[in-house]
């Protein structure tokens, strides 16, 4: 039987006696204590949060009731692909980060978009929250680094004959993330429980799991059953039409989340994996482990829901994305005075052939 556990954890670097730490976040408080603003949404982002789930309805019922053409209605999947990753990026990553706003039933229940689209929040809260976040592209406990045996993301995965092509065959396989999400999640709840970092019990485990198959159902009813029912589309018409949303909602996501961290400008050995304690205390490697990109593109960050701003994220992700353009000079600033290279790419292009650079980098027998 495979083993599931975790690998012996990497200790960082101490940050008791940083200066750095210490006058970072020094420095971030104080911007919230002279603007008076609180660190959750602000009428902007509830705003797009209404407009984002407005949409999503509102085409879906489009797609039910219009009559419209079949190829309108394979144009609205299409829309509900980009709108499905935007509320995935804009609403659903803030609430399960406890940003979205300060009363922690209102995350809950923003929290529970990702279920409502099929992917388990409680997965989502172990793999990104405790593990990505902690762990930054330390292979065997980043799984965001982890391509499966399908891709190479870092030089510690072993090398397959096939990866000299993932530069390649990456525009059909990133689509299929949300359902593979979709249908591994109750395997990855097991793996997530054997790893401790879910450590319900009784009825409490009970309650969980229960609600991943309930929203699985609730899920296929609205998504598969009630356009089977109310159109006039074959069976197999009805899945194209869902394949088209996933997997545009599945590539978005996919080249957002890489080109933060699988990027040609990153010296290979940050992507090593380590065991004891690493020379950089846990703020540098985020630092260190971390790239923005496109920053001066407001479409792109309100889209992406400030995902462009990944340096700030990782270091301050129960503050909401309303605000990663202020701090991003702050932080930025502060790295400057310390001597620490802050990362970032001036456009989406820019950062999007990096990541690509760096695919065919790493599927060379070059850095086998």
């Amino acid at each position: 039987m495979k083993n599931t556990t975790l690998p012996t954890l990497p200790k960082f670097k101490s940050a008791a006696g940083s200066n750095f730490s210490r006058e970072l976040r020094a420095n971030v408080e104080s911007y919230f204590k002279k603007a008076d603003i609180s660190k959750f949404a602000n009428g902007a982002l509830k705003f797009k949060a209404i407009l984002l789930l407005v949409s999503f309805f509102g085409a879906f019922a489009l797609i039910l009731f219009s009559g419209w053409s079949t190829w309108l209605i394979w144009s609205l999947c299409i829309f509900l692909g980009f709108v499905k990753a935007g509320i995935g990026m804009g609403l659903m990553h803030d609430a399960n980060h406890g940003s979205f706003s300060k009363n922690r039933l209102v995350n809950k229940i923003f929290g529970y978009t990702a279920d409502f689209l099929g992917v388990s929040s409680s997965n989502w809260i172990n793999q990104h929250n405790k593990l990505h976040h902690t762990y930054t592209n330390i292979y065997e406990h980043d799984e965001d680094v982890n391509g499966k045996g399908l891709f190479r993301f870092t030089k510690d995965a072993p090398r397959k004959k096939m990866h000299r092509f993932q530069h390649i065959y990456w525009t059909f396989f990133y689509g299929f993330l949300t359902m593979g999400w979709f249908f591994a999640d109750i395997s990855a709840y097991s793996k997530y429980r054997k790893k401790g970092l879910n450590k319900k019990q009784g009825a409490d485990k009970a309650i969980e799991v229960g609600t991943i198959i309930f929203f699985k159902l609730v899920y296929i009813s609205y998504m598969f059953v009630l356009p089977y029912l109310v159109l006039d589309f074959a069976f197999w018409q009805v899945i194209i039409g869902i394949f088209t949303l996933e997997f545009v909602a599945g590539t978005i996501l996919s080249v957002i989340f890489q080109m933060a961290h699988v990027v040609d400008k990153f010296d290979l050995s940050n992507h090593d994996k380590f065991d004891g304690t690493t020379k950089d205390e846990w703020t540098v490697h985020q630092i260190h482990n971390t790239f923005d990109f496109a920053v001066k593109n407001k479409l792109l960050t309100w889209y992406c829901g400030g995902l462009n701003f990944q340096v700030i994220h990782h270091l301050f992700p129960t503050i909401s994305h309303a605000h990663y353009p202020k701090l991003y000079e702050i932080v930025k600033e502060t790295a400057r005075k310390h001597g620490i290279n802050y990362q970032e790419f001036k456009t989406f292009r820019e950062a999007f052939i990096s990541h690509l650079v760096f695919l065919k980098k790493l599927g060379s027998s070059q850095f086998a």
